[in-house]
């Protein structure tokens, strides 16, 4: 190797070293500002996510109160608890690691409006940690149960010949449930859908530009051209209607030419990551169906696999990064 060359190559390993080192530098920061607000809020990384049932915050019961509603909390069961256990243990491993270090709390309660909410439990310290309540009612449904449900909750009670229904197997829906919100939380304490502030101007981070690409323009709006519009105006969307039994087969024919997994996941673009995981963490790795299904006069008419959609399939390798940044 001659004199120049061994110059080049020594400078080329300096600029790495430099590199790695304020790499390594700006980890040891990011860990020490989240060890120091875990403390604050009294978060041990080191318990078992299960061992984090507690009372709902009183900031999550004010709201439903203000809303008119009464909501209680949930005595969990034995049985009850072993059905979240098996949930938990069910998550992906960047969850399990991503919720251990940023979910402080999972509380459940009777007579709770909708299914699950997330809530952020830190203000402004630059670190997001969180807590779940979910609905105790869905520890006792299947997840074709629950998200048929879901789902007819976007018709109306007209047509009786036409019913709507989801089949996805026969795990508990606090299985489906618990994947989804954990993506929510795994999302908001990664950044991985944010705009960031580079040079002045608003930007995507890398992650929420693949993702988002001839398929969303921000949070809320699509960027993708529908070919027919009716299934985008669901219930999910603002100013969206319940549509009629007898508009399901075109609300379905719509989705299937879109790369959305569902009509809930056309709500925004942190809806569409979880969607698009939840069904495809419990099909691949735990051989749940996903299939939408019309019947009219007791014979089926029309059904859907988003998981066999071409469109969708083109967007699957960005799950990848759940997998490989356990």
């Amino acid at each position: 190797m001659k004199f120049s060359q061994t110059i080049l190559f020594s400078g080329l390993f300096t600029i790495l070293s430099l590199t790695a080192s304020e790499s390594n530098a700006q980890h040891k920061k990011t860990d020490a500002k989240l060890q120091a607000v875990q403390k604050q809020y009294g978060l041990d990384p080191n318990t078992p996510l299960l061992s984090r049932i507690a009372v709902t915050p009183d900031d999550v019961i004010i709201k439903f109160r203000e809303a008119g509603m009464s909501p209680t909390e949930h005595q969990l069961t034995k049985e009850e608890t072993k059905v979240i256990s098996k949930a938990i243990a069910a998550l992906p491993p960047l969850h399990q690691r991503v919720l251990r270090q940023h979910l402080k709390s999972i509380s459940f309660l009777d007579n709770m409006p909708n299914t699950a909410l997330t809530s952020p439990v830190t203000k402004d310290e630059g670190v997001n940690l969180y807590h779940i309540t979910f609905r105790a009612g869905i520890l006792h449904q299947t997840i074709s149960e629950w998200v048929t449900e879901k789902e007819r909750t976007c018709y109306t009670a007209g047509d009786s010949s036409v019913s709507v229904s989801i089949q996805a197997g026969m795990l508990s829906a606090i299985t489906y449930v618990m994947l989804h919100e954990g993506t929510h939380v795994v999302d908001g304490s990664l950044q991985l859908l944010a705009i960031d502030t580079i040079g002045g101007k608003p930007q995507p981070n890398k992650f929420t530009a693949d993702f988002s690409r001839g398929i969303w323009k921000n949070i809320g709006i699509h960027d993708w051209h529908f070919k027919d519009s009716l299934m985008v105006k669901s219930r999910f969307r603002p100013g969206g209607r319940r549509f009629l039994t007898g508009e399901a087969v075109r609300v379905y024919e719509g989705l299937s030419q879109t790369p959305f997994m569902s009509l809930y996941g056309t709500a925004s673009w942190h809806e569409d990551l979880a969607e698009l995981l939840t069904v495809y963490h419990l099909n691949q790795m735990f051989k749940q169906p996903f299939r939408f299904v019309v019947v009219k006069n007791g014979k089926e008419v029309f059904s859907y696999e988003p998981m066999k959609s071409a469109l969708l399939q083109r967007r699957l390798w960005l799950l990848k990064y759940f997998y490989s940044k356990a």
